[in-house]
């Protein structure tokens, strides 16, 4: 299947923007380990790009999901259900996300739940981690 013109962008953006990610990680990496007390700004810059990567593509990605469940069902109320037939896997760990970032920002300002909120970040990284490495999986044999 051709890949859209939105997702040819959004792919070409998500690399570039990985790749700087993974630069201003190392970067941090390399501060910190070194004592260097300027590692916010690779820091904030890694964040920044791995937003910039993922956000439009996770959206184009989405969109085009549920626009193929939605002709795969045949109406806008099957949509739910065509996307569980079609991407079981996809659909389950975007709910862990989304009830881990919810459980994170519940917890953010009570005291004593921290290691809530730790645990609830790291859950969040991981899948994200694992969705990343599915996309980019599936972008190889395509």
């Amino acid at each position: 299947m051709a890949m859209s013109a939105a997702r040819r962008v959004t792919d070409r953006v998500f690399r570039l923007c990985g790749v700087v990610a993974l630069v201003a990680l190392a970067a941090t990496a390399a501060s910190l380990a070194s004592g260097i007390s300027a590692w916010r700004v690779p820091f904030v810059a890694a964040h920044l790009a791995a937003l910039i990567a993922l956000a439009p593509l996770g959206v184009v990605l989405a969109v085009e999901a549920i626009a193929a469940a939605r002709v795969e069902a045949g109406s806008l109320a099957g949509v739910p259900a065509a996307l569980v037939r079609r991407r079981p896997v996809e659909v389950t760990l975007l709910a862990v996300v989304a009830v881990s970032i919810v459980v994170s920002l519940a917890t953010n300002f009570s005291e004593g739940a921290r290691w809530v909120r730790t645990t609830a970040n790291l859950v969040s990284v991981a899948v994200i981690l694992v969705l990343v490495a599915r996309y980019l999986r599936a972008g190889r044999g395509a």
